[in-house]
């Protein structure tokens, strides 16, 4: 696992007094304002920090303090409650930030005798209250984010650049587990001419990823300024796109021509049920229109009739049955009319044909 870093390009705006970390790459960017704390007697105010790459919020173990309950409010999604740690701090799930969160802390302030005068419930109450934004400049960011799995082992994704985005704009996507640990990256550099606002980048190394979900973060750097970031939390097994089966064959007999597979590799565990299959196959003639037939747990198929008269080609994807997405089609195979066997170009699937 590579080293948690924040999320760059987000401004939190504290209603409690926090210290201002260096700036640079990969850094939270903090802007302290006049803090307010709400509390009904005189004491110490707490310094909040909120890291976004691990949806912790830490504060100082000052004595006399003792921090009851955490929330975070997202701007979009439900109300989170954590319980504080030992290690003066509050770890939320995993929750979408580009539309801003809210989080509070309650706290006890115990009186002169001791901190255990707070935990056992004397002294006053305090709440802090702490508003994270995005500080990018409105439709500076990427738009529009899809992801799909693909051959079992890396995230392929695409958006596009937001109408204010500036030219020279390099996005990153990062890949993190739901402990905030970065398991995948990818880079999308400017077009190198003109403003294409398609962009797309594909993270290596899903396979060592083994939770059912991930978040995904593109942020944005460019010398016009700050970049607006777009994040967000992907289920897994529903964005999977299945490759080609693999060694497809096929062989005829003076009766008919059998062409069989093997399933392609996936990313998430599939039983035989999970599948399903499409072959088609046509002659090569001119003007020879496609034959198709749908099977389900089935990695063979006999197509019908007398063994085909000239040359014909077969292909055959797999579609997932729970999710109903189809995956790509395999190369396509050449039967009949005496074919030989051949490799399939560009492809890792091995075709073969016989005839008899």
């Amino acid at each position: 696992m590579l080293a948690v870093t924040p999320l760059p390009q987000l401004a939190l705006l504290l209603l409690l007094p926090a210290p201002v970390p260096p700036s640079g790459p990969g850094l939270v960017a903090l802007t302290p304002v006049t803090p307010t704390p709400t509390t009904d007697a005189a004491g110490p105010a707490l310094a909040v920090n909120f890291d976004p790459a691990t949806w912790t919020l830490t504060w100082a173990c000052d004595a006399g303090v003792t921090v009851t309950s955490c929330t975070a409010t997202p701007g979009a999604g439900r109300r989170l409650l954590a319980l504080p740690q030992g290690s003066c701090s509050c770890r939320f799930k995993v929750m979408v930030l580009h539309h801003g969160v809210t989080l509070e802390v309650d706290a006890k302030i115990a009186a002169a005798e001791g901190a255990e005068s707070a935990a056992a419930g004397g002294g006053a109450t305090a709440r802090g209250k702490l508003r994270l934004v995005d500080a990018g400049a409105l439709g500076s960011g990427a738009e529009n984010l899809t992801c799909e799995i693909r051959e079992a082992r890396f995230l392929w994704c695409a958006w596009r650049a937001g109408p204010a985005a500036a030219g020279d704009i390099e996005y990153a996507l990062t890949v993190r587990d739901l402990t905030g640990h970065e398991v995948a990256r990818c880079s999308a550099p400017p077009p190198r001419s003109g403003h294409d606002p398609a962009r797309h980048c594909q993270a290596e190394g899903m396979e060592l990823l083994q939770e059912s979900r991930a978040y995904v973060a593109v942020t944005g750097r460019s010398r016009a300024g700050p970049t607006r970031f777009l994040d967000a939390m992907l289920v897994l097994k529903r964005i999977e796109r299945l490759g080609p089966p693999v060694n497809v064959t096929s062989s005829c007999g003076p009766a008919h021509c059998m062409v069989s597979w093997a399933p392609p590799p996936t990313w998430a565990p599939m039983s035989a049920p999970d599948f399903r299959f499409e072959v088609e196959w046509k002659s090569l003639e001119p003007g020879s229109e496609a034959r198709k037939a749908l099977l389900l747990e089935q990695t063979h198929f006999a197509i019908p009739g007398p063994a085909p008269h000239g040359r014909h080609e077969v292909r055959v994807r797999a579609g997932d049955v729970r999710t109903g997405r189809w995956g790509d089609w395999s190369p396509a195979n050449t039967f009949g009319g005496g074919a030989s066997s051949r490799p399939c170009p560009g492809s890792r699937t091995a075709c073969r044909t016989t005839s008899a």
